[in-house]
């Protein structure tokens, strides 16, 4: 491994030292260990429907507190209504985290324009990444791009931080988010980038512009074909996914295509790391295909959500990769989330059938479904 304390790398480097990386160094890209893969898992998990939309495209949920479902539906998709929605019981959307966050009438400042990414904390604390931005390809709101705190127990929001303009460049898209330390880890996906937002002092910082392990590398394939953008060409989206460690320290992202980095939240935040330290420091930490979704379970494990197939895998805490289930239903399982009594929960996004990545057509196949896995009682693997 590469030494984890910034100021340790920094005085190494001054010695003229370089850190052997097994058969790596310090100066090239980290690989990790070699992950053991495992059978897939027989019989595989069990999907259970819970929930279903004619009407819109669902790419990320969470478990509020009270077990009821919050879904986010991307602009970007062609989806028409609230940017956040409340599943309830007969699967009908209410937006959250009310009328005004979700009025167009409101100013772009005080609504949510077009949301791309949710945490939820286990103190019931929602954030919520708003891009400012309906469509990728253009530019955002004034005021739009913005972090918000919500606490979900009330509903009420509790704080704004708008992105300064300066983070964001022509043809930026902020897509990903996750808040640990006091920060917010941002992905570019437009211009591939890390920006990360000091939250106490709103400090911000663009970082990581064009490092290789925030950046698309190969097309995105869904069984089997490539997905395009409304002009027919290769669809390119890079960082786009990522999920977090229970205690902040590793932040685990990948462009969508593949394949996921792990880094050391040390290095993001620390003002005084420099570019080379930052672009030397993720971690390949499994050669992934293309993902909807990583999560981060209770136990630590990484499950990831594969669009090529339709196939949910983890990688255990003990680098066991297993694919878990493979299922037609499973079509583009996106940003799912796990909760602390061992439930894996996954939207079946079917967004590969949108427009913005089928050449222009709208394909998808209603309605879209969430499932639910119990991973808390799954068998260990068997060799």
């Amino acid at each position: 491994m590469y030494a984890k304390s910034p100021s340790a790398i920094r005085h190494l480097r001054s010695a003229g030292f370089l850190l052997a990386c097994g058969t790596c160094l310090l100066g090239a890209p980290h690989t990790a260990h070699a992950a053991k893969p495992a059978p897939p898992l027989n019989p595989p998990a069990v999907l259970e429907d819970v929930a279903s939309s004619s009407t819109a495209a669902w790419d990320r949920v969470v478990v509020l507190p009270d077990g009821r479902l919050l879904v986010e539906l991307p602009r970007w998709a062609g989806n028409t209504g609230p940017g956040l929605a409340l599943v309830d019981g007969d699967n009908t959307p209410h937006p959250y985290p009310d009328n005004s966050w979700n009025d167009p009438a409101t100013p772009a400042a005080d609504r949510l324009v077009a949301p791309s990414d949710i945490q939820l904390q286990p103190d019931g604390t929602l954030w919520v990444l708003d891009s400012g931005q309906p469509d990728p390809a253009g530019k955002p709101e004034e005021g739009g791009p913005k972090i918000v705190k919500i606490d979900s127990h009330t509903g009420q929001v509790m704080q704004t931080w708008p992105l300064n303009p300066g983070m964001l460049r022509a043809g930026s898209y902020a897509a990903t988010m996750r808040i640990a330390r006091g920060h917010a880890f941002i992905g570019d996906s437009g211009i591939p980038a890390m920006i990360v937002v000091r939250l106490d002092t709103n400090i911000q910082r663009r970082l990581m512009e064009h490092t290789p392990a925030l950046t698309a590398h190969q097309p995105i394939t869904v069984d089997g074909k490539v997905a395009t953008n409304p002009a027919g060409h290769t669809a390119i989206i890079n960082i786009s996914q990522m999920d977090i460690s229970a205690d902040g320290q590793w932040l685990y992202f990948e462009p969508l295509c593949g394949p996921v980095y792990k880094l050391d939240t040390d290095l993001l935040v620390d003002p005084k790391v420099t570019p080379i330290e930052l672009e030397e420091g993720p971690t390949l930490w499994y050669k992934t295909p293309p993902l909807g979704g990583i999560t981060v379970g209770p136990d630590g494990t990484l499950y990831f959500n594969d669009v090529s197939t339709g196939s949910i895998f983890r990688l255990m805490p003990d680098r066991v990769y297993q694919k878990i289930v493979t299922d037609p239903r499973l079509h583009w399982p996106g940003g799912s989330f796990a909760t602390g009594d061992g439930q894996l929960y996954v939207p079946a996004s079917q967004l590969d059938r949108t427009a913005p990545l089928n050449g222009g057509h709208n394909a998808i196949q209603w309605p879209v479904h969430i499932y639910r896995i119990n991973i808390g009682n799954l068998p260990p693997p068997k060799f």
